[in-house]
C-alpha cells in the first residue's frame, strides 16, 4: 500500500471491494491505488463472488464478514432484510475511523442505504458516486427497485459532490434531479498506461501476433441485464469466422451453464483465470470483443454504463470491436474517439465481418491501438485521486 499523507480523512464505503474480481471492485481498486491522502475502507465478504488473492485492496479494509460460510450465504441474500445488522457493523466502526468524508459508492443498494443512514446520523459528509442506474435497472416490486424509489433521490439531495462514470450518465441524473452531477470516469492505474506505452515503442503488439491462428478474446461477466445477448450473437458468428481462427471466452459462467443459455460453441475455449493471467491471454488476442445487449436487458442501463472490462482492453496493445447500440455511450465514445472498431448492426454476420477486418487490416489494428492508449491516458487514475483528493480536504477546512 502506498505511503499517506497527512489531511483530510476519506472513508470509502463499498459492499465490493478487492480481493473479489467483481467490476466496482476494480474500479476501486484503480481510483484508490492513486490516491495520496489518509484513506480506509469499509466493505463486505461475498460467499459466492471470484476473488483473487493477488489483487489486494488499495488502503486498510475492515470487511463485513459472517463466522461461518452458511450465515455469510444468508446474508448475502437477504441483504435488503439485513439492512439493521450492516448499519450497526458501519456504525461501530466509523466511530472508531472518524473520517472527515465519505465515499459511498453504488450499485448495492442495501449497502449504500445502511452507508446513508450512518452519516445522516452521525452528520458526516458524503459524496456519491454511481457505477449503475439504480431505479431504472429493477422492477417496481423487487426490493432493490423499492429501496431506490425510496432512498435515492434523498441521497442525492443531501450529498456534498455528487459523481457518474460516464457524460451520458451525467446528464441523465442532472436531468432527473436538477442537481449538479460530476464526471467521475473509469480510471487506469499510470502504471499500465505506461507498460503499454513502451510496447508500442517497441513495435510491440501487432508486429508480432501469429497471423496463422488469430485468437478472439472475451473476458468478464455474462449478465442478462447488459450483454446476454450480444453474446449469444457472437458465438453464433463464430460458425462464419475461418476455421483457423481461434476463440477464448473467460467468464463468470461453467461450461454447462453456458449450453444451457445458448452460449456454448465447440469452437470455443472457456475458463475462468486470475487477473494477471487474463491480462496475458488479452495482451496475446489479435481481437478483443467489447459487446453489449441490443434487446431484452436495462436499456437505460446499456445507454448510460461503460463496461469495467473496457479498461483492461484499452492498455492491452489488442484492437477491439465494440458492439452495441448506437445511443449507448460505448458506441459514442468509440466513434469519437477512435478507440475501437464499432459495430451498430444486431447480427452475427456484422460481429464476423468485424472481426475480420481488424484481423487482416493492420493499419486498422495500429490505429485502434493508439486512440486506445490516448483514451486510457484521459483516464489517468493519479489525476482524478488528486482531485479527490482536494475535495476531501476542502470538506476537512
Amino acid at each position: 500500500m502506498a505511503s499517506r499523507k497527512k489531511g483530510g480523512k476519506l472513508l470509502v464505503i463499498s459492499r465490493t471491494f478487492p480481493p473479489f474480481t467483481v467490476g466496482s471492485a476494480i474500479l476501486m481498486s484503480n481510483l484508490f491505488r492513486s490516491y495520496k491522502g489518509s484513506l480506509s475502507a469499509i466493505a463486505s465478504w461475498q460467499y459466492e463472488a471470484k476473488q483473487d488473492s493477488s489483487f489486494e485492496p488499495p488502503c486498510e479494509t475492515y470487511y463485513l464478514k459472517m463466522p461461518f460460510a452458511l450465515l455469510q450465504r444468508v446474508y448475502d441474500k437477504f441483504q435488503h432484510r439485513l439492512i439493521g445488522l450492516t448499519k450497526y457493523f458501519i456504525k461501530r466502526r466509523i466511530k472508531k475511523l472518524k473520517p472527515s468524508c465519505v465515499f459511498l459508492v453504488f450499485p448495492n443498494a442495501p449497502f449504500l442505504v445502511a452507508a446513508y443512514q450512518v452519516c445522516s446520523e452521525l452528520k458526516i459528509p458524503y459524496l456519491i458516486q454511481m457505477h449503475d442506474l439504480w431505479e431504472e435497472n429493477y422492477t417496481p416490486n423487487h426490493p432493490v427497485g423499492g429501496l431506490g424509489r425510496k432512498w435515492e433521490k434523498r441521497i442525492f439531495e443531501d450529498a456534498e459532490r455528487r459523481f457518474s462514470m460516464t457524460s451520458i450518465q451525467q446528464k441523465y441524473y442532472q436531468q432527473k434531479y436538477d442537481l449538479e452531477v460530476e464526471l467521475l470516469p473509469h480510471t487506469i492505474v499510470p502504471s499500465r498506461i505506461n507498460e503499454l506505452r513502451t510496447r508500442i515503442e517497441n513495435l510491440f503488439p501487432l508486429e508480432k501476433k501469429n497471423s496463422e491462428s488469430p485468437t478472439i478474446v472475451y473476458t468478464g461477466n455474462i449478465s442478462h441485464k447488459m450483454n446476454i445477448d450480444a453474446i449469444q450473437q457472437f458465438v453464433s458468428a463464430v460458425d462464419l469466422l475461418p476455421s483457423h481462427y481461434e476463440v477464448k471466452m473467460f467468464v463468470n459462467f461453467t461450461v454447462d451453464q453456458c449450453k444451457k443459455l445458448k452460449l456454448y460453441h465447440p469452437r470455443i475455449m472457456y475458463n475462468w483465470l486470475p487477473i494477471e493471467e487474463v491480462q496475458d491471454q488479452m495482451r496475446s488476442a489479435a481481437v478483443l470483443f467489447l459487446p453489449l445487449s441490443f434487446k431484452n436487458a436495462a436499456m437505460d442501463e446499456v445507454k448510460t454504463v461503460y463496461a469495467t472490462k473496457t479498461l483492461d482492453y484499452l492498455v492491452s496493445g489488442v484492437p477491439m470491436l465494440v458492439y452495441s447500440p448506437s445511443d449507448s455511450f460505448h458506441t459514442v465514445s468509440a466513434k469519437e474517439g477512435g478507440w475501437g472498431l464499432v459495430v451498430e448492426e444486431d447480427s452475427p454476420e456484422a460481429i464476423a465481418i468485424g472481426i475480420q477486418e481488424l484481423v487482416e487490416n493492420k493499419a486498422l489494428a495500429k490505429k485502434i491501438v493508439g486512440e486506445a492508449l490516448n483514451e486510457a491516458d484521459r483516464r489517468d487514475a493519479s489525476k482524478y485521486a488528486l482531485q479527490l483528493e482536494e475535495i476531501v480536504n476542502h470538506i476537512k477546512g
